[in-house]
């Protein structure tokens, strides 16, 4: 099997104006939506269920350059950190792993 990495950026995020599932489903879906249109990262809501306030996000790429994998993920980060500015959510925390397909276990 050729050589491959695989890519995670995993984020939290505070919602404080969401009064509602519907508006932390609007930010949320937003977000992902324009990530994955962009940069064509796969994209995932972590949850948790049922919190309105809080949202855990996990975009993800696969690929041959590790160096392709780390542009993408900043990219979307710096995505993330300008939407913040305008928007009515606070980054609380950040992770981005990127690790050869072998250091992953499946």
């Amino acid at each position: 099997m050729s050589s491959f990495f695989i890519g995670v950026l995993v984020v939290e995020l505070c919602l404080s104006a969401a009064d509602s599932l519907k508006d932390r489903r609007q930010v949320i879906r937003s977000l992902l939506d324009q990530a994955h249109r962009r940069w064509n990262v796969s994209v995932a809501d972590l949850g948790p269920d049922g919190s309105w306030k809080r949202a855990v996000l996990a975009f993800s790429v696969v690929n041959s350059s590790l160096k392709h994998i780390d542009s993408l993920l900043m990219s979307v980060e710096r995505f993330l950190e300008k939407a913040e500015d305008n928007a009515d959510f606070e980054i609380v925390r950040r992770e981005r792993v990127i690790k050869p397909h072998d250091e992953f276990s499946y």
